[in-house]
């Protein structure tokens, strides 16, 4: 029986609702829209203040008129790192309630890695490698092997928060660089022996990843239809977006303005686990999260029930 769900992801920068139509195990994208609410932001000393929890009231608010106004009826509303280290949380959970009505699931680093993956499997060229989701507060980390999960690890830094604690303007100086550099290396060396193993391929998902791929194809670095390349054009797109700061801003603001403050950030972990993993080939997947969310945790469940 075919109908349509909506998935409301609240992230550290952003809040995304996707609808979806479903029909079995089959499922297409049917509508995308985000706001740019900022919740990390709001969060001091592990606290998030009365302001952001009004903030994420009032988009989960807005979300559920739209979905009202559109007839879609069923839908489920997850957070990742956005919510998940928050002291208060039982706090935010239980007003977001009595105010919306919205259960909010909280996603674990290695349950959002998981279900990352096996939402991008379908996308992917290789069936081994490493997978990694890039997000405002945290990046999911997923070995896999004959398109199976060998071990997920998850890196409590992310696009935003790289820059909230690392950067002072909008493109970080080469000595910024070197500092988000190293914290990028120290938390690669915390994670699971079996992550350090050389790879051939490297699939990223995330917003930033596709910024970037957006960024190459505007400097005709890459073909519109190309979804594979080097590691060495990271490297390549950092010391471009360094060299000249008014064409950096310029560049960005005419590709994605809400992400013209973490481009470089995110593009520093990618260029930082690439060479970790010492990847010869970068692939771009274009889905993700959202679309395992939907796959485990809708599609299979209703087939289970």
């Amino acid at each position: 029986m075919a109908f349509t769900f909506g998935i409301i992801d609240i992230g550290s920068n952003t809040i995304r609702m996707n609808i979806y139509s479903i029909d079995r195990s089959e499922f297409s994208q049917v509508m995308s829209t985000k706001a740019s609410a900022g919740l990390v932001s709001y969060i001091h000393n592990h606290q998030m203040n009365q302001e952001g929890i009004n903030k994420l009231i009032e988009t989960l608010t807005e979300f559920k008129k739209m979905l009202n106004v559109l007839s879609v009826s069923e839908f489920a509303v997850f957070a990742t790192a956005s919510l998940r280290n928050v002291k208060n949380l039982e706090d935010i959970l239980k007003v977001v309630r009595e105010k919306t009505g919205i259960e909010i699931d909280l996603l674990s680093g290695a349950e959002e890695g998981r279900l990352s993956f096996n939402g991008a499997i379908h996308d992917l060229d290789g069936s081994e490698g490493l997978y990694i989701d890039t997000g405002g507060g945290s990046t999911e980390i997923v070995l896999f092997y004959d398109n199976q999960i060998v071990s997920v690890s998850s890196m409590p830094i992310g696009s935003l928060n790289l820059y909230n604690r690392y950067v002072r303007e909008i493109i970080p100086t080469a000595a910024e660089i070197k500092t988000i550099r190293k914290k990028i290396k120290e938390e690669l060396l915390t994670i699971e022996p079996e992550q350090a193993l050389e790879v051939d391929s490297l699939a990223v998902t995330g917003g930033s990843m596709r910024t970037i791929r957006e960024i190459l194809i505007k400097l005709k670095w890459i073909r519109p239809d190309q979804h594979t390349f080097s590691p060495k054009l990271l490297s390549d797109l950092v010391d471009y977006l360094v060299e000249n700061d008014s064409r950096a801003i310029k560049l960005l603001l005419q590709n994605k303005p809400d992400r013209v403050h973490t481009v470089c950030t995110g593009l520093l972990i990618i260029e930082g686990v690439a060479k970790f993993a010492n990847a010869k080939v970068i692939e771009v997947s274009f889905s993700g999260l959202r679309e395992g969310y939907l796959l485990e945790k809708v599609i299979n469940t209703k087939k289970q029930n």
